[in-house]
């Protein structure tokens, strides 16, 4: 943000002098105004070649996609190859990681062009090309397209699959174990699905399959045998177009209840521990983090919800890591504590869908002193820039760009998962989610009567 907006003020001073040149052209002279205009030319052309990378960064960085369906997108079959090699040149021309993680870009062209040549249509070409980019192991890589989705969620445990949400009014519920999707049992569809599923570690790809239950880029249907206790039973379950709304409303909700609740907070009582979620770095989500922060930073316990993050801007990140930081600690830029900073102790619940920024954030704090990490290891897609791009036939995709950075300590971020302090243990009977807030709920509680124990035992002596 700071290179743009210098870049804006060097252009207004290039203008303001242009006019004055132009305004005082008889005073000055032909030979001498031609100079100056010479040298502004020069100049300008020097910084634009000097700086052209960065431009060329911050317009991928910042490209937005138009979002469409698969099988809205207007590409004939006979444009596919077409379109499947200009993919194919953006990405060995920029996925610098490929040579990081031992990937052939060409074995990898020569060996899907064939299924792009097969494909009849939208469909198959798409699910083609999504296993070309679940090759490359970068959560950050991958196509971009809508999906046609159920306002229910899925998760893994132990090997199993479960149901941990439901919003919509088919006959299943939270808990009920998932036996078979569209008639494959789950072991084998997860097997399936790791085909398309991208993601930086083995582990993390396998649970992300765990999103395709109730959701999918091609299918409008998914039909799901379930268990409840001694019953089975089959559901039809429908995708559709708006499901992300209909989500998205529900953990707007959610967060606005939590808004709510510590916003009118009573002033009077006594400040020991609450439970604060950041969902994203939007600039709204950071915002939106801040102002529940300043009403909470005189607590002497905070647990910071990490574990849905899908990351963002990380300047937004680096904004709320100065909050929470105990020492300063040398990212990208140097994160020094905030006047604000949080005093107390700090307990951060992560897992494997804390993802990019926000596993940066976790890093940090845990590289720096400034929390305890409760949970799962998260998936290790925090050591790239997603940049977006788009074909000649509005193909969208992002592709993971540039050398992997490393942390404090020197160790690679990309494809190395953030480890908690506290695992969490499985749990077939819990949801993961219910599993870590209870363990750090318990962590919190038993070192808040510690420190009771000791200040008493400190007034009797």
């Amino acid at each position: 943000m700071n290179f743009l907006w210098t870049q804006i003020l060097c252009l207004i001073v290039i203008v303001g002098v242009s006019v004055y040149i132009y305004i005082e052209r008889k005073k000055l002279g032909f030979r001498i105004v031609s100079v100056l205009y010479l040298l502004i030319l020069g100049g300008t052309i020097y910084t634009a070649t000097k700086n052209y990378h960065k431009y060329w960064v911050l317009y991928h960085l910042t490209k937005k996609p138009d979002m469409q369906f698969v099988i809205d997108q207007h590409i004939e079959p006979d444009e596919y190859m077409e379109d499947f090699e200009e993919i194919c040149d953006i990405v060995e021309k920029h996925y610098s990681l490929a040579e990081y993680k031992g990937i052939s870009l060409k074995s990898l062209r020569d060996k899907y062009s064939v299924m792009v040549m097969n494909a009849k249509d939208n469909r198959e070409y798409f699910l083609a090309v999504q296993q070309y980019f679940s090759e490359f192991r970068n959560s950050h890589t991958y196509l971009i397209y809508n999906k046609y989705t159920a306002p229910a969620d899925a998760e893994w445990r132990h090997d199993s699959l479960y149901v941990s949400a439901n919003l919509t009014g088919l006959p299943f519920k939270k808990g009920d174990r998932i036996i078979s999707v569209d008639g494959i049992d789950v072991m084998s569809w997860r097997d399936s699905m790791m085909n398309y599923a991208t993601g930086s570690t083995e582990k993390g790809r396998s649970v992300y399959t765990e999103d395709y239950v109730f959701s999918s880029y091609v299918d409008t249907v998914r039909n799901l045998c379930l268990c409840r206790r001694d019953s089975v039973f089959n559901v039809t379950v429908g995708l559709s177009r708006d499901g992300m709304e209909q989500i998205s409303s529900h953990n707007k909700e959610i967060r606005d209840s939590e808004t709510r609740r510590i916003m009118d907070s009573s002033k009077d009582k006594e400040k020991y521990f609450t439970l604060l979620s950041l969902s994203g770095f939007t600039d709204e989500d950071t915002k939106e983090f801040i102002l529940k922060y300043n009403k909470v930073k005189d607590y002497r316990y905070i647990i910071l919800n990490l574990m849905n993050n899908p990351g963002g801007l990380v300047r937004n990140m680096e904004k709320i890591a100065a909050l929470l930081v105990k020492k300063p600690y040398q990212a990208e830029t140097l994160i020094t504590p905030s006047d604000d900073s949080f005093k107390g102790k700090l307990y951060v619940m992560i897992g494997q869908n804390t993802f990019s920024a926000a596993e940066y954030l976790a890093s940090i704090l845990k590289e720096s002193g400034s929390a305890i990490l409760v949970g799962e290891e998260t998936s290790g897609d925090f050591g790239v820039i997603p940049l977006t791009f788009c074909t000649s036939h509005g193909t969208y995709f992002s592709l993971g760009y540039g050398k992997p950075k490393t942390t404090l300590k020197g160790e690679p971020r990309e494809g190395k998962a953030v480890e908690p302090d506290y695992r969490v243990k499985e749990n077939a009977t819990l949801s993961n989610a219910f599993n870590t807030v209870r363990t750090t709920y318990y962590l919190v509680m038993k070192d808040f009567l510690k420190a009771k124990m000791d200040s008493l035992k400190k007034k009797r002596d």
